[in-house]
């Protein structure tokens, strides 16, 4: 396998396909996607095409693929990284309102985010104050590695350090990469050290 596998499908469930699709969650995922109405379609469908990746990698069927998001290091509840408990296939997953995007990496820490181009200079200010540097490209890179490292946005985003294809953040280092999946989409992935087996 490559650093990371990533695969992506835009935003949107089909009708035909919803009960199947539901029927693949666990009761704390139905609990999630229940209360996060009108965003549930899109919790649905990152869970579903996480679970499609991991099976395709792992030979487990999706049915019986158990995903379980990492405790939430503000509030205590279970909506942080999504990972399958016991094993060595680290996941990541993001959502924008166009498309969501799911990459996984054997044996290493793995961040992804997505964000829609579009040329957007007050968005850009905003970045520019809350990272460092006003860049949607500069953005996802900083958001794939707080994805990765698993802390989320409860770190300080001007706390990344991004350099051409590297980033360093609390002591570890992070590979980045720009997978061009769509023209109107910015992707970023972050890949950690290859962890001991």
């Amino acid at each position: 396998m490559a650093q990371f596998e990533l695969r992506w499908v835009r935003t949107g469930i089909p009708a035909a396909h919803r009960a199947e699709y539901l029927a693949l969650l666990s009761a704390a995922e139905r609990e999630r996607y229940d209360a996060a109405e009108p965003a549930g379609d899109s919790f649905l469908a990152g869970r579903v095409l996480l679970r499609h990746l991991a099976s395709e990698l792992t030979g487990v069927p999706a049915e019986d693929v158990r995903i379980e998001a990492a405790i939430c290091r503000r509030c205590e509840r279970p909506h942080g990284a999504p990972g399958i408990p016991g094993s060595d296939l680290r996941l990541s997953l993001s959502r924008c309102a166009t498309a969501i995007v799911a990459v996984a990496a054997w044996h290493r820490a793995v961040g992804v985010d997505v964000e829609p181009r579009r040329d957007d200079p007050e968005r850009d200010a905003a970045i520019g104050v809350v990272a460092g540097v006003p860049s949607l490209r500069h953005w996802t890179r900083v958001e794939a590695v707080l994805k990765a490292d698993g802390s989320g946005l409860t770190a300080d985003p001007g706390d990344v350090r991004v350099g051409r294809a590297a980033a360093r953040f609390d002591g570890a280092r992070y590979r980045l990469f720009e997978p061009e999946v769509a023209a109107d989409l910015q992707v970023s992935v972050a890949v950690g050290a290859r962890k001991p087996r």
